[in-house]
Formats: C-alpha cells, sequence, structure tokens
C-alpha cells in the first residue's frame, strides 16, 4: 500500500488509531506506519493514535484529540471553566471525565487529565461543532465539552473530601458568570450524586458569589 491510497481512506478520521486502521484495511504492517511517521506524513500523537500532518495546526484540536485518545470523555472542570470565564486563570492542561481509570498524558499536542466517574454521572456534556477547512473542502466534526452546570459540578466533585469554607474565596469564582448558572440542572447533577456534602458546598459557593 502506498501512503496516498492510505491517506486517501483515512482522511475523514482527522485522529485516528491503529485500531481504525484495522478496520478499514484489515491489518497493516506497523512498519510503514513507523515510515510515514519518520519522513512527517503523519504524526503521533500518543502510542497507537495519529493525525496527518495537515491537521496539526487546525483549530480547536485538542478538543478532538481529546475525546479520541481516551473514549469515553468529556471535558470539564477547569478547561471548560476558564473557558467560560468562571475562573481567571488560563488553563494548558485538557481536563475531562471519563468512566475508565484515572489517566493523564503528555503528547506534543498538550497535557490530557482525565478524571474517572461512575457511569450514571457521564452525563452533562454538549456536542461542539469543529469545522476544518481542507482545501475548499469543509469536514464537519464534534467534541464532546461539558455544560457550564456540569463542569461546574464536576469540578467540586473531585474536591469533594478537600473543600473548606476557607478555600471558596481562592478559587476566585466570577459572579457575574455564576449568575447564568442554570440552579435547576445543577441539582439534577447533585441529586444524581447522592452526596450531601457536594449540595452544601456547591450552596456555600453559589451563595458567596451573590451579586449585590
Amino acid at each position: 500500500m502506498n501512503f496516498r491510497e492510505f491517506h486517501d481512506m483515512m482522511l475523514s478520521f482527522v485522529i485516528f488509531s491503529y485500531e481504525d486502521i484495522k478496520g478499514v484495511f484489515g491489518s497493516i504492517d506497523r512498519r510503514r506506519i513507523h515510515e510515514w511517521t519518520q519522513k512527517g506524513y503523519i504524526h503521533q500523537i500518543i502510542k497507537g493514535y495519529y493525525l496527518f500532518k495537515e491537521f496539526r495546526d487546525i483549530e480547536n484540536l485538542g478538543l478532538l484529540i481529546s475525546n479520541k485518545i481516551y473514549e469515553p470523555s468529556y471535558l470539564s472542570m477547569e478547561f471548560v471553566l476558564s473557558s467560560e470565564g468562571v475562573i481567571p486563570e488560563a488553563v494548558y492542561t485538557f481536563t475531562a471525565v471519563g468512566t475508565r481509570k484515572t489517566s493523564s498524558f503528555s503528547t506534543p499536542f498538550g497535557d490530557y487529565y482525565y478524571h474517572s466517574i461512575k457511569n450514571n454521572l457521564f452525563s452533562g456534556y454538549e456536542l461542539k461543532k469543529i469545522e476544518i477547512n481542507l482545501n475548499g473542502r469543509v469536514l464537519e466534526r464534534f467534541a464532546r465539552v461539558a455544560c457550564l452546570e456540569k463542569a461546574f459540578f464536576d469540578f467540586i466533585y473531585f474536591r469533594k473530601k478537600y473543600v473548606s469554607d476557607n478555600d471558596i474565596p481562592g478559587f476566585r469564582f466570577d459572579p457575574v458568570v455564576l449568575s447564568r448558572i442554570n440552579k435547576n440542572r445543577l441539582y439534577d447533577f447533585i441529586s444524581l450524586s447522592g452526596n450531601r456534602k457536594i449540595e452544601i458546598t456547591i450552596s456555600k459557593i453559589l451563595n458567596q458569589n451573590v451579586i449585590t
């Protein structure tokens, strides 16, 4: 198989795994993948995951990578809270939530951290459309990203053992942005968790950040 044939058959994946390759071609000599990587035709993200060189600088690439290299998962917590302006800090790690074990990856395309959550709490994400313009052809792909309420819930959920009243001001939540939170939706997630401590902590945060 030559690279052009491989490229044309795998291009629509944008990010692909060795398992994806086997699904299309049945099997392929791993040495060929290594050769194309060495020549710069494709880039390895982590072991067994790749993308073509023309995709390496596309906007929102990190969102697609995050979803792909750990499935199932959705972006959440600091990454979303920073993007939404809830916290003032810029976040350079793609923080996500999934149902498998806690994992982290350092890649040429960023650092990725995955928290493990119970299956019944794997919800509250939306599909963010990402358009990729490739020589006049537009590819539409979607990334799973937590809604504001779920990102906020997840942020507290994974800190529930450590958050005290004195810690809350240190989070520097923006009260204007917090006021946009749909409290009914937020408390639906709290109810699913069945955790009274989370409910108390979130109530305190919202009360301390009331706009006066």
